[in-house]
Formats: structure tokens, sequence, C-alpha cells
């Protein structure tokens, strides 16, 4: 069934989403995009009829439109999604789901009196290497406890308002919950406590120097699960602009075995070298177009072809609640036992 979509955000993961509804056979009915030049380039490449200034004016002239994907800043999430709801669209909306978890409820209550069909985008997950360690994992393959280490560091954001804490939750937020639900999804398991400590990197850079509140851009988090395991992820995003740091590969460390991720491109693993004392086998993974499968994803639960999409927006709940437990452990200094992610606070 072809299916109609309104895309709000005209920007690089705008232009993700543009290239995966055209993969999986779909119509973009209008770009929206207060950039005319940008929402007209992404409209001629895709061949898009219609483009808008809001959403609003796309909803009253794209009436037949039934999809509402937003890709633009955290702050703008809930207003939009709530706004398509309210409008009976199915709205797909990009990681994380909004800055609060008021805003998630206010999502959720529009979204479920609508009855529409409402995702999150953690395309990450949908990587082949998930599920590979996953699998793994549950063979026993590596034993337990585990221990997960990823690292990322990277210039101050292009995208400068990601570094208001008063307008946005900053870097940190923005990259830990696809780390959430990859531990989430390869532990099975839940977190009870998390460390972390951290500061502002980029504190003294000009560019960011119109913002009052600065946020966290520069941490290390510890997660403890029920389980017994542990990740940690060290990550900066606050380093001076045109700094390159070798990247370094994601790792998973067991008593039986080790896992060391292969080149990490458009979003998806190469594959994975496993190490079992002296014998390392390299186990190459289809390189897919992970926002690709979760547009089909989407599609095939509006359609009811699968119970629910790959992430809802519980689960984007769950991992801003995550994130922000992070957040408040660099704050007070004091590690964040949590309650079962399920209960709402």
């Amino acid at each position: 069934m072809r299916h109609r979509i309104i895309l709000v955000g005209a920007g690089d993961m705008g232009g993700h989403h543009a290239r995966a509804w055209a993969a999986v056979g779909q119509t973009l009915a209008a770009i929206v995009d207060l950039d005319v030049q940008r929402r007209t380039a992404l409209a001629e490449k895709y061949e898009v009829q219609e483009t808008f200034p809001d959403l609003e004016e796309a909803l009253q002239r794209c009436a037949d439109a039934d999809i509402v994907d937003v890709a633009v800043p955290l702050r703008h999430h809930a207003p939009l999604v709530i706004a398509a709801a309210k409008r009976g669209r199915h709205v797909l909306v990009e990681k994380p789901v909004a800055r609060t978890l008021a805003e998630v409820d206010a999502m959720e209550e529009a979204v479920s009196r609508a009855g529409v069909v409402a995702a999150v985008g953690f395309q990450r997950n949908l990587s082949p290497g998930v599920a590979f360690l996953r699998d793994a994992v549950r063979s026993n393959r590596f034993g337990r406890p585990l221990l997960f280490t990823a690292e990322g560091f990277a210039e101050i954001r292009p995208k400068r308002f990601m570094h208001d804490a008063d307008d946005n939750n900053g870097p940190l937020v923005d990259l830990l919950g696809h780390y959430f639900l990859l531990w989430e999804s390869v532990f099975e398991s839940t977190p009870e406590r998390i460390y972390a400590d951290g500061f502002v990197l980029a504190h003294a850079r000009p560019e960011i120097q119109q913002y009052a509140h600065k946020a966290i851009d520069t941490g290390t988090v510890v997660v403890r699960y029920t389980s017994g395991d542990i990740a940690t992820m060290t990550v900066s995003w606050g380093l001076s602009p045109k700094t390159r740091v070798p990247w370094v590969p994601e790792r998973l460390f067991g008593p039986n075995a080790v896992a060391i991720s292969g080149a990490f491109k458009d979003f998806t693993w190469e594959g994975f070298t496993i190490i079992e004392g002296e014998k390392e086998t390299f186990y190459p993974l289809p390189m897919v177009n992970p926002f690709a499968l979760q547009a089909q994803a989407f599609v095939e639960a509006v359609e009811g072809q699968r119970p629910r999409p790959p992430s809802t927006l519980q689960d984007g709940r769950r991992m801003l609640r995550l994130s922000l437990a992070a957040l408040q452990a660099i704050e007070t200094g004091e590690p964040v036992s949590l309650a079962p992610v399920s209960e709402k606070e």
C-alpha cells in the first residue's frame, strides 16, 4: 500500500529519512522547513511537489497524507507530534523523543486519543550487528557477566543549538539513547543503577557563547544491569572545530570471548571480530540502510502487519528517563538507583 508522508525537517536527518521513504517505495507528499532553500533543495532531489514553512499549512493542504515524519530539533518534537496526532496522522519522530518525561506523556495521550501509530527513530538498533550480539549472548558464547564499552569523540556540534541546555538536553542525551537501547537489547536486561560524571568541555568556545546555560557535552557513564552486566560510555562532542579523533570500536568482554566491532558506516556495523583465546574470527554483516528498515517497519505497523513499530513512544520514554538520570548523576555527583523502568514517576 502506498502512503503519503509529510516530512518535517530538511536538514541532515531529514535527508536520511527522505532517502529511506524513497527506498521503500513510499511517497513524500510535502517537505516542511523554515529554510526555503533547504526545503526546496530536498524537494527537488526527491521530486516532491509541495513545500511549506510550517506543519499546520502542510496538514491543511495535504489532506490525503496519512503519515508525519518529524526530523527537527528536540524542542519541536512534542508540539509537532501532538499536532499531527490531533489531525489523525500516524507519526514517526526522531530520537530523543522529547526534552522531558512530561512532554512524552502529553504525546502519548494525544496519540492514544487519536488512535494513531507513533514510533521513535532508534534506527541504529535495527542494524544487523545488534541481533548478532544478542544471539551470541543468548547462546552463552561470551559467558556472563559482560562488560560492554563504547566511546565517541567529536568536535562541537555543527548544529549549535544542541549546546543550549535551555533548548536542548545536549550532546550526551542525543547519543546515549542509542546506546541505552543497544545495551538493553544485547543484555536482555534492565538497568538498576547509573553512575556518571562529566562537564562542559567547550565552555570557552566562542561558537557557543550565546548560550547562557551550556549543555554538558563530555562525560563517562556507567550502567549496572539487573543481570549483573555493566556497560560504559565515554563521550565528548565538545572538541575544537575540525578536530578528528581516531574511531574506537565498540567492545563486548565476557569470561569466554571478546567481540570487537568492525567499521561503523551509514549507521550500521560492517561486522564483528570474536576473539576466543588465540582464535580470531571475523563475521561480516550485511550493510543495510537502517533508516529504510525503520520506514518499512513503521508502514507495516500502520497497516497492522506487525503489532507495533520497532520503537514506541514508551521505548523513547525509557531511554529519555535513563539519559536524564545520567545528567542527574553528573549534576549531583551521586549514582542514581532506578525503579523498574516501566513505572511512571
